[in-house]
């Protein structure tokens, strides 16, 4: 398989992955969640990937997907003591534990493989070398990255398929959904566990701050056009694949930083969609005082 096609096909896989969660996060109002999940995160690949060897291993996805809860938690328990006010809940929680997977990193462990100059923005192209592939015999299945990733998506998509009813009427109606009896919370759960594995596994191509970008701008453009939530969910993840073949192509021509093209496009699709959308709006606004004017 050659490098720019695994390259691409990474690209598309990791933006899929991202997108689909991601979609209940944007209509929870919990975007920013993911901002505080995808830094919590760092001391758990760490240690994990120390303790196991490797930075694919499953060790090291557990105990990072444990960190990512734990500011879900936590934060809520914060908040619940109605002592702190807004988001600071997530702010005073996340930063520890950045801190404290950067310590680590740059101190007692760097003989772990990971890179502080991709901490941030990951390097999707480092992770498409063959080096990173699965190779049997003669041949190459792709990056190992990739089929990681795929099997997350698979989870989301099965998890995301089994319990939509609740999460539908848990995201729109939560009362509603409790009177109902309906097992909310541990399903709120299921789905931050989800989301702190995908955040994981997304780390080694986005990083911590482009996840953001890869979990929110598609799913906040789709909300713009869509009518109902499987509309959105469908548009997110068609979003998802045409933004990060775009970045993709843009960051090969011009030799530009794959992730970081695919949020730039990823923005910048917002924010088409953002202005003809206001401006169809303000149309259609403009023809219904014409007919009642006439």
């Amino acid at each position: 398989m050659s490098f720019i096609f695994s390259v691409a096909l990474l690209a598309v896989v990791t933006s899929l992955t991202c997108a689909l969660p991601g979609t209940f996060l944007v209509l929870r109002h919990q975007a920013m969640l993911i901002d505080a999940m995808s830094h919590a995160v760092l001391p758990g690949i760490v240690i994990g990937a120390l303790l196991s060897g490797s930075t694919h291993s499953p060790l090291m996805i557990v105990l990072a997907s444990a960190m990512g809860m734990l500011v879900v938690i936590g934060a809520e328990k914060l908040r619940n003591t109605g002592l702190i006010a807004g988001d600071a809940n997530q702010g005073l929680i996340f930063p520890v534990l950045l801190a404290i997977g950067i310590i680590l990193l740059s101190t007692v462990l760097q003989s772990v493989h990971i890179c502080e100059d991709t901490v941030l923005t990951g390097d999707i192209n480092l992770m498409a070398l063959e080096p990173e592939h699965i190779i049997a015999g003669s041949l190459d299945f792709g990056p190992r990255t990739m089929w990681i990733m795929l099997g997350v998506f698979a989870l989301n998509c099965l998890y995301i398929g089994v319990t939509f009813r609740i999460l539908k009427l848990a995201t729109f109606d939560p009362l509603l959904a409790r009177t109902m009896g309906f097992p909310v919370r541990l399903v709120e759960y299921g789905l931050m566990l989800l989301v702190s594995m995908t955040v994981v596994v997304a780390f080694d191509t986005a990083g911590a701050i482009l996840v953001v970008a890869l979990m929110v701008v598609p799913p906040a453009t789709a909300l713009l056009l869509a009518r109902t939530l499987p509309q959105m969910i469908m548009l997110s993840l068609g979003i998802a694949v045409v933004t990060a073949l775009v970045g993709f192509w843009i960051a090969l021509e011009f030799d530009l930083a794959t992730s970081a093209m695919m949020s730039v496009v990823d923005g910048l699709v917002f924010l088409v969609v953002f202005v003809a959308t206001k401006q169809w709006t303000r149309f259609k606004g403009q023809r219904a005082l014409h007919r009642l004017a006439a």
